[in-house]
This record gives structure tokens, C-alpha cells and sequence, in this order.
């Protein structure tokens, strides 16, 4: 599938097709913004490969592109787009970054600095305080490890009460199964919501997986400190800051006080550890279901003015939600060429097939 996505990409920029979509689309201003997560070689470290973006050769020629292509704006200069009544007069992109690895500031940030590129990095706040692996990643970290050849996994701990619904336990054969497939049955599991206690289950999958993991040391390996955050997005850097929440949970799946708190609280701790004043936001996961209409009010409250979904599409003026920007996924197939032609669909047509 990714083979023939790049190679239709190809063709559409060998016919001159990208560039009268892009000419097109120039006549309906829209707003693209970009969303990446990690900046690496995939299989080159023990955590979830499916959050690399991109790896730092293929960031570079996306890089490069941006450089030469689409407007790109800065954080401020997206916010006054998306609220201001001033029409908007020729089509751009924003660049943003999840999660606040540490290969987004050693990798990712020189690469934008050198072509003069605008990016911000959405931040979980907790991440920071108290370096801790997200379960994605630990999920990763321990199924590549084990040695076992067969888990048996509760999906809730002993005595608490079966749901009907739902088969008690994951069974993962190992002996049969590649370890990316495991991962992934077990990362379903999370996001189905079929495992409630999550710290219960990641000790015991790393018991009877037989991993004495570290998540802590982990964590502070691959994640940013406040040092190099606030090195690399002083003012004058172009790299702006927003927030992730403080402990990137599923903000529908909380009451109003505890997501007031992930707000509110997130917003507090990134002012008053790198003195800048934060007003947009990044809600964790983004998709439906993981915000609701309690979210956007509560954000609004909480001083954010514009928040960020990951709905897939191109914004336009006068029919874009601020409080649910969309966003465009970028995955670590995407080379510059598919990027730039995945681009030119959505300013065009509002949607891609690539």
C-alpha cells in the first residue's frame, strides 16, 4: 500500500498534476497544519516504532521542501489566522510536534533552525516534571524483549467484575507471532478501552513477560528535560511552545475537575517554567471521542485560544472550529514528494486519497 501511494505521488508530480492542484488550491486559502511525533529510525531503539514521523534523512527533505514551498507560520501568526475576521489571503502550513521527545530538540529542531522554518511542540507537562515511559512506549519496550513465547493477559486485575461484553484475557502466541502484530493486540487493547487500570497491567505484562524494565531511566532518555526545552524555543528561535495536557490522558473519559486540572495545570507549569505565555493546546490523542463539547468549553476557560484535534483535513475560514483544529498525521512512510502531494489534495479537494 505505502509502495503504491509513493508511486502514484511520483507520477502526479512527473505530470505536473501537484503543481496545478497547489495552484488551485491557492485560490481558496486554507490552513495545513502538519503533526509529527518522533524524529528517529525505526527498530533503532526498544520503544513503539509507529510514532516515528519520520527518520531524520526524510525530515530533512520534507524539511527542505518547506523551506522552498507553502508558507509556513509561526505559532502567533496561526493563532491571529484562526481568530481574526481579516481574510485569509494565500495558503499556508504549520508545523507541529506531540509528545515532547528528546530527538524533536536533538534532531528535529536543528534541522528547522537551519532553514528558517516556525514549528511548535505541544507538551505533556508530566513528562517533564516526573520523567515517566507513556504505556505505548513500555508496551513496546517489554513485548520486543521477552523471551517468552506464549503471555497470557487479564485485561483487569483478579476479583474485579467481568464484563460480558469482552473476552477476560489476551492471549498472544509468540512462537507464531511477529512482535510488531503483539505490540499492536496489545495497544488495541489500551485504545479499546478494554484495559482500565493501566498501571496495574504494565507490571503485570512486564512480570510474566519476564522484563525487569526501568521506565524512569527510559523515560529520561527519550524524552526532552526543561533544559533543552527552554534552550532551543527561546523567543527569538521561532520554535513556540503549547500544551499537551499535563499527563496526556483521555480528557472525555474524565469529570469536569480533573480535566480542568490537566488544563489548567499543564498551561500554569509551561508559563512559569519558561516564561512565555501559552495560549494553544493540543488535545492528547485528538481523535473522536477523546475530547467533547466539556473539553473545548473548559480549555476556553482555562485561557487557551485555539486547541488542536487530530481530525484529518484542511482548515478554512469562516468553517473551522478553533477549539478543534484539524491536523494532518505525518507517518514515517511519507516521503517529501508523497507529503507535498498529500498537501496539495487537501488544499484542493479537502481530503487525500494518498
Amino acid at each position: 500500500m505505502q509502495n503504491k501511494r509513493e508511486y502514484l505521488a511520483r507520477i502526479f508530480g512527473r505530470i505536473g498534476l501537484v503543481r496545478m492542484m497547489e495552484r488551485l488550491g491557492a485560490a481558496r486559502p486554507g490552513l495545513v497544519v502538519l503533526t509529527y511525533h518522533r524524529i528517529a529510525e525505526p527498530g533503532a531503539d526498544p520503544f513503539y516504532d509507529p510514532v516515528i514521523s519520520a527518520t531524520p534523512e526524510s525530515f530533512r527533505a520534507q524539511a527542505d521542501w518547506l523551506a522552498r514551498g507553502p508558507r509556513v507560520l509561526g505559532l502567533d501568526e496561526a493563532i491571529e489566522r484562526l481568530t481574526s475576521a481579516e481574510p485569509w489571503r494565500e495558503p499556508a502550513v504549520l508545523v507541529t510536534f506531540d509528545d515532547g521527545y528528546r530527538d524533536n530538540f536533538d534532531v528535529a529542531a536543528p534541522i528547522l533552525r537551519e532553514r528558517g522554518i516556525p514549528a511548535t511542540f505541544f507538551l505533556p507537562t508530566a513528562f517533564l516534571e516526573e520523567p515517566r515511559l507513556p504505556w505505548w512506549d513500555r508496551v513496546a519496550c517489554i513485548i520486543k524483549q521477552t523471551r517468552a513465547t506464549r503471555l497470557e493477559l487479564p485485561l483487569r486485575p483478579e476479583g474485579e467484575a467481568d464484563r460480558s461484553d469482552e473476552p477476560p484475557a489476551l492471549t498472544i502466541d509468540l512462537a507464531e507471532t511477529p512482535r510488531p502484530a503483539a505490540i499492536r493486540a496489545v495497544i488495541d487493547a489500551f485504545l479499546g478501552g478494554r484495559i482500565a487500570d493501566e498501571s496495574w497491567f504494565l507490571g503485570m505484562l512486564a512480570e510474566r513477560a519476564g522484563v525487569a524494565d526501568d521506565p524512569s531511566a527510559m523515560a529520561r532518555a527519550l524524552f526532552a528535560d526543561w533544559d533543552q526545552v527552554r534552550r532551543l524555543t527561546s523567543p527569538e528561535s521561532g520554535l513556540a511552545i503549547g500544551s499537551h495536557g499535563h499527563s496526556h490522558r483521555r480528557l472525555a473519559g474524565l469529570d469536569d475537575e480533573a480535566q480542568r486540572a490537566e488544563l489548567v495545570g499543564s498551561r500554569r507549569i509551561l508559563e512559569d517554567r519558561l516564561g512565555r505565555r501559552v495560549e494553544a493546546l493540543a488535545y492528547p490523542y485528538g481523535w473522536p471521542g477523546s475530547f467533547d463539547g466539556r473539553t473545548r468549553l473548559i480549555a476556553a476557560e482555562a485561557g487557551y485560544r485555539v486547541a488542536f484535534a487530530s481530525y484529518e483535513g484542511i482548515n478554512r475560514q469562516g468553517s473551522t472550529d478553533r477549539f478543534a483544529v484539524r491536523r494532518l498525521g505525518v507517518g514515517s512512510g511519507d516521503s517529501s514528494g508523497l507529503l507535498r502531494a498529500r498537501v496539495a489534495l487537501h488544499a484542493t479537494l479537502g481530503r487525500s486519497f494518498l
